[in-house]
C-alpha cells in the first residue's frame, strides 16, 4: 500500500477524528494559540540572548568557506514537507568542538519555530517516506525540537505510540513539563490501532 493510500486510510481513523475534534474546542484552541505565543517568545528570547554565540558561529563558516548550513526535509503538520536548517560542520579547532557540543550548530531551528512550522515541544520530525509513521494523530501538530518520544522511546513502534498519545491527549500544562525536562505522570495513553 502507498504511502498516500495509507495516509487517506488514517485520515478516517477514529483517532485521528477524535484528536481533531479535541484540538478543534474553544479551550483547546485557546492553549494552542498560547502554545505558538511561548514559542515565538522562547525563540525570539534565544536568538537575542545567543547573539553572540550566532556571530561567532557565522564567522567561523564564513572564514572556512564551506558553505553555511545543511539541510533536512522533514515531515510537518498534516504531511507538508518543512526544510529543516542548521550550521555546516564549525571549524576552529577547540572553539569549533566546543560551539558544537552546546549545539551552536542547531540555532537556525529557532528562525523555523519562529515561521510557525516547527513548536519547541510536538511529535518528532520525521522523514519523508515514513508513511506508516506518519499517519495517526501526530499529523495533527507541527513537529518539535522535543516531546515524549525524544525524551522515552525505545524503538520506532513506541515512539510513533508515544507522538499519537502526545497529540490525542495534549495540554499545555505537559508541553511545560516535556520542555523543562520532566516527563509527564501519564506521559503514553494508549491510542487503538482501529480503523475505519
Amino acid at each position: 500500500m502507498s504511502t498516500q493510500a495509507m495516509e487517506r486510510k488514517e485520515d478516517r481513523s477514529p483517532d485521528v477524528a477524535r484528536a481533531a475534534q479535541r484540538l478543534a474546542k474553544p479551550r483547546a484552541r485557546v492553549s494552542l494559540a498560547l502554545k505558538r505565543l511561548a514559542d515565538v517568545l522562547l525563540a525570539t528570547l534565544m536568538l537575542v540572548a545567543l547573539l553572540p554565540v550566532l556571530i561567532v558561529v557565522l564567522v567561523l563558516l564564513g572564514l572556512a568557506g564551506d558553505g553555511w548550513f545543511e539541510k533536512r526535509e522533514r515531515l510537518g503538520r498534516n504531511g507538508r514537507t518543512v526544510v529543516l536548517r542548521r550550521f555546516g560542520a564549525l571549524p576552529g579547532g577547540a572553539v569549533g568542538r566546543g560551539l558544537e557540543r552546546v549545539g551552536a550548530r542547531e540555532l537556525p531551528l529557532l528562525l523555523t519555530v519562529l515561521r510557525g512550522r516547527l513548536s519547541f515541544v510536538g511529535p518528532r520530525a520525521l522523514a519523508p517516506g515514513t508513511g506508516a509513521g506518519y499517519t495517526g494523530p501526530r499529523r495533527l501538530m507541527a513537529p518539535g525540537l522535543t516531546g515524549p518520544a525524544q525524551r522515552r522511546a525505545g524503538g520506532a513502534a513506541e515512539a510513533d505510540g508515544l507522538d499519537d498519545a502526545y497529540v490525542a491527549h495534549w495540554t499545555l500544562w505537559r508541553d511545560a513539563q516535556l520542555l523543562f525536562g520532566r516527563s509527564p505522570k501519564v506521559a503514553h495513553h494508549k491510542v487503538s490501532n482501529t480503523s475505519s
